[in-house]
């Protein structure tokens, strides 16, 4: 069993692999689910590797926050005292998770000789070895609202019109800002800014809106939210439709592809036995690859023989024929390589919402 679990999202692949690679260099072994096709024994697969683990990396990033097995797996490393959360997207771990601090590798390139790098496998050399890491054991905190202006408006709210007053100027404010303390001794200012959603949807959020719906996706409503963060959508979408995301299989097309080379020669017989002329290399050469193609279109539909798989598609990379002429009459070979490209029926797991 591995070392290391990572636990992610599989749309931060592309940047999650750069942490695996990392990892193993250092001489960890690391064990995550890219490329693990699911099916009967995918559940109990991560399962056995995640209680198998000595270390628990939950990987917080836009995608993952919201993400109920992401926030389950690192809840059971939580549990075990194994968790080491490390952030690549600049916010703030889930609902249960918020006073464990985190390892910083935002924009995070591959260089293992980085400080955040440093701390991160500082942390979880920690962990294995059951020691408090430096940095860890508070979580930053948050500079707290001041109470006097609501003690204020409390107080103006006995004074009738004078509370009414208080209570506008506070509905004036368009932002509050904190700091943040990081795993380096760094501070981070951050501001949250209140909002106004427009009185109606736009063409384009409402197009992308529908589509979203029709497909229930929490990808496609994430794009709703990225294009539109504002929009008339967007609270309706983080407030009602996220908290009811579910997993779910689903059955998709996917698109396989195989390739070789393949050999055509020359007819010399037709059906009755008969010996066939060729006057030129070219009709000779024609011949040839009227058989390889015959052969290509003829593998490929046997890959797609089954109702599991659809749609073959033949491309063929020519080369010249190689003729001889002999008795009057010419042959020719020819070695072309041909590629089969087709869809095959498979299952993925997906975030559904609504």
């Amino acid at each position: 069993m591995a070392d290391i679990f990572i636990s992610y999202k599989k749309e931060d692949a592309g940047r999650v692999v750069r942490i695996v690679e990392g990892l193993r260099a250092e001489g960890f072994t690391v064990w995550w689910d890219h490329g693990i096709a699911p099916g009967n024994q995918w559940d109990q697969t991560i399962q056995r590797e995640l209680d198998a683990s000595k270390v628990v990396v939950a990987v917080w990033s836009e995608d993952s926050v919201s993400a109920p097995w992401v926030k389950e797996e690192a809840g059971v490393g939580k549990s075990r005292g194994a968790l080491v959360p490390v952030r690549i997207d600049d916010v703030n771990p889930p609902l249960g998770f918020g006073l464990i601090q985190f390892a910083d590798l935002i924009d995070w390139d591959g260089d293992i000789e980085d400080g955040h790098w440093d701390f991160f496998i500082e942390s979880i050399r920690a962990v294995m070895d059951g020691k408090p890491i430096a940095g860890l054991e508070k979580p930053a905190r948050k500079r707290r609202m001041s109470f006097v202006p609501i003690v204020a408006v409390l107080g103006l709210a006995v004074l009738g019109v004078g509370g009414i007053l208080a209570w506008n100027m506070l509905s004036s404010v368009d932002s509050v800002s904190y700091d943040r303390a990081n795993s380096d001794g760094t501070v981070t200012t951050s501001t949250i800014s209140r909002s106004t959603a427009p009185s109606e949807p736009g063409e384009a959020e409402e197009a992308m809106f529908l589509k979203a719906q029709g497909s229930a996706l929490k990808t496609d409503y994430q794009d709703v939210l990225r294009s539109f963060p504002q929009g008339y959508y967007a609270r309706r979408i983080r407030e009602e439709i996220f908290p009811l995301c579910r997993n779910e299989q689903r059955e998709i097309w996917a698109r396989q592809q195989t390739g070789q080379m393949l050999r055509g020669v020359t007819t010399l017989e037709n059906a009755a036995g008969e010996a066939i002329t060729y006057a030129s290399a070219d009709e000779a050469c024609a011949s040839a690859k009227s058989n390889v193609e015959y052969d290509a279109n003829r593998y490929c539909n046997g890959f797609t023989a089954s109702a599991d798989a659809r749609n073959p598609e033949v491309a063929m990379t020519w080369v010249d024929c190689v003729c001889e002429e002999a008795g009057g009459s010419w042959w020719c070979l020819v070695d072309p390589t041909y590629s089969c490209v087709w869809e095959y029926k498979s299952f993925e797991f997906v975030e559904v919402c609504g």
